[in-house]
């Protein structure tokens, strides 16, 4: 019950600003988008990570975005379910295929959304297009550069497109894994250890020595 009450006031207070910036269009426009992102379960919001119960499959890929923000949120869940270990291998990768697409579509319209950028470097690395997954890293870290939901995520895709990152992406990743260290070296190991990145991680905080410290006591507490 509280759970709901929370939804029922999202949707009163995005419909009463939405009525009293922009009249009823854009109410009837916010409570669509509202009922697609509740029927994707949720997702939509920044890396897919499984902390969404996202919808099924095969709901998923009936979806039919109409507005950009349903792009975004159809994007990120299709992220979510292209590894999915219950279907095969040719549709997790047309599902990423799509996502890839759809982030695209929407950044043409949007193209200031740093977590659309991330998202469309995640689905380029899947893809194994590391020169375009590099190129939008580094648009991500432009227009959102410290965004607390975005630099461990970044950190974690720096790590694995590391050699085809250019000196000034390296310079910028130098930063990110500067303050992900300072936020969370903890985390910051966790995501390190996960892809065999301990060495890379040392690289991009080898000019922050406070910063390193800080990882290497967090990976020293770790085993």
């Amino acid at each position: 019950m509280p759970r709901l009450r929370s939804r029922l006031a999202v949707v009163e207070l995005v419909l009463a600003s939405a009525l009293l910036i922009l009249g009823v269009p854009a109410a009837r426009s916010a409570l669509h988008e509202l009922g697609f992102v509740e029927r994707l379960g949720g997702a939509g919001s920044g890396e897919p990570s499984g902390s969404h119960q996202i919808a099924p499959t095969a709901e998923l890929d009936a979806e039919v975005p109409t507005t950009p923000t349903e792009e975004l949120s159809l994007a990120f869940a299709l992220l979510s379910r292209g590894n999915d270990p219950e279907t095969a291998a040719a549709a997790g990768s047309t599902r990423v295929d799509r996502a890839a697409t759809l982030f695209q579509d929407y950044l043409t319209q949007v193209p200031a959304d740093g977590r659309a950028w991330a998202g469309l470097s995640s689905a380029d690395i899947r893809r194994g297009n590391l020169d375009e997954a590099s190129a939008a890293l580094k648009m991500s870290i432009l227009t959102a550069p410290w965004s607390s939901s975005l630099v461990l995520w970044r950190c974690g895709m720096a790590m694995d497109l590391f050699r085809t990152l250019d000196e000034e992406n390296r310079d910028l990743m130098k930063g990110q894994f500067r303050v992900a260290a300072q936020r969370s070296a903890r985390e910051l190991v966790k995501i390190a250890r996960s892809r065999n990145g301990v060495r890379l991680a040392r690289l991009f905080l080898a000019s922050s020595p406070d910063e390193l410290i800080a990882f290497e006591a967090e990976l020293a507490k770790s085993g």
